[in-house]
C-alpha cells in the first residue's frame, strides 16, 4: 500500500487514531434538566420510515477502517476531563467544542488524507462548527462544514432529558418522540448530505438519511444507532469513533449525497475485482481500503 504523504513531527507524542477517539469523554455535571424539546426547527417531512441501522456497529466499521484506525499516528491531545458545568444547551456546545473537536481534528485529516489519496484527489479542508444555516431559519447545531460552506454533517443538539433514544424503542406510535431524528434527516434534506448525528450529554445518536434533496414531500428514510456518552477503552464503540466514521463516510464524494431510500449499501459491503495479475480481490465500497480475502460477515457484489 502506497503511504500518503502524510508525516507527524517526530517531537510531538503521537497515539494511533483508534486510541485517541477510544478515550474518555469529559465528565458532565449537568444542572439544567428542561423538560421538552423547544419546538423550533420542527421537520415537516413526508412518510417517513425509522429504522435502527444495524450495520452501524464496530465490527463492521472497522472492517471499512481498520487500517487507518491502527496504522496512523495522530498528535496526542492532552485535555481537561471535568467534571464539566452544564446548565443549558449553548454550555454544551462549548464543552463539546472545547474537549471533544480537538480530539477529532488530527483523526479527521489524516483520514481525509488518506482517503484522498485512494480516490486519486485532494478532499476538500472540513472543521466543525455549532449553529450553521442549513435553510433558514433552521440551523445545524453542531456540523462539519468546509471552507466553500458544504456540509458534510448536520446535527441537532439536545439536554438528556429533553430526548432519549431509548423512548424510540418504547414507544409504539413514535409521533413526537422521532421529531429529533426527523429534524435532523430535514438538515440533510436541505444541505444533500447523508448524515448526521443528534447529541445528548447520554449519548450520540449516529443518523443516515436516504430520500430527495431539497424536496420534504418524497419518502423519507432514517437509519440511526446510539453510542453511550460514557462509553470508551479498547474494543468500544465511542461518541468520538462514531462522529469519525460518519465523517469519513461522508468525506467520499460517492457517498456524500442522498440517494433513494432503501439504496444506501451495508456498511460491510465490498467490491470484488480481479488486480493487474489475474487475483480475486475486493475493495471496500466506503474506504476503498484492499485486501486479498474477504473479511467474516462481510458482503461482496462485482465493482461497477
Amino acid at each position: 500500500m502506497t503511504i500518503p504523504p502524510f508525516t507527524v513531527p517526530q517531537t510531538w507524542a503521537t497515539r494511533s487514531v483508534m486510541d485517541t477517539l477510544a478515550d474518555h469523554n469529559p465528565t458532565l455535571n449537568v444542572t439544567a434538566n428542561p423538560a421538552h424539546i423547544v419546538p423550533t426547527n420542527a421537520a415537516d417531512l413526508a412518510v417517513t420510515q425509522i429504522v435502527r441501522w444495524q450495520t452501524f456497529n464496530l465490527d463492521c466499521l472497522r472492517q471499512a477502517y481498520g487500517d487507518i484506525l491502527d496504522d496512523y499516528p495522530v498528535p496526542t491531545v492532552v485535555s481537561h476531563l471535568g467534571p464539566h458545568m452544564v446548565n443549558g444547551l449553548n454550555q454544551f456546545k462549548q464543552v463539546v467544542i472545547d474537549y471533544l473537536f480537538p480530539r477529532l481534528t488530527h483523526p479527521l485529516q489524516t483520514g481525509a488524507t488518506v482517503l484522498g489519496a485512494r480516490l486519486g484527489a485532494g478532499l476538500p479542508n472540513v472543521s466543525l462548527k455549532k449553529d450553521t444555516i442549513v435553510d433558514w431559519p433552521r440551523r445545524s447545531g453542531l456540523s462539519l462544514i468546509s471552507d466553500d460552506g458544504t456540509h458534510f454533517l448536520v446535527g441537532c443538539v439536545l439536554m438528556g432529558s429533553q430526548w432519549d433514544s431509548a423512548w424510540l424503542e418504547r414507544s409504539y406510535v413514535l409521533g413526537d418522540v422521532s421529531q429529533p431524528l426527523r429534524r435532523v434527516a430535514a438538515y440533510c434534506l436541505a444541505t444533500d448530505t447523508r448524515y448526521g448525528f443528534v447529541l445528548t450529554p447520554k449519548e450520540v445518536v449516529v443518523v443516515r438519511v436516504s430520500g430527495t434533496a431539497y424536496d420534504a414531500r418524497q419518502p423519507c428514510r432514517i437509519e440511526w444507532q446510539a453510542v453511550p456518552w460514557d462509553a470508551s477503552g479498547p474494543d468500544t464503540l465511542t461518541v468520538n469513533l462514531s462522529l469519525w466514521f460518519i465523517s469519513m463516510m461522508s468525506l467520499n464524494p460517492n457517498h456524500h449525497g442522498l440517494c433513494p431510500p432503501g439504496a444506501a449499501p451495508s456498511l460491510n459491503l465490498w467490491l470484488r475485482y480481479q488486480d493487474p495479475a489475474g487475483s480475486i480481490a475486493y475493495k471496500h465500497h466506503l474506504s476503498l481500503r484492499q485486501a486479498f480475502c474477504l473479511p467474516t460477515g462481510a458482503e461482496a457484489e462485482g465493482a461497477h
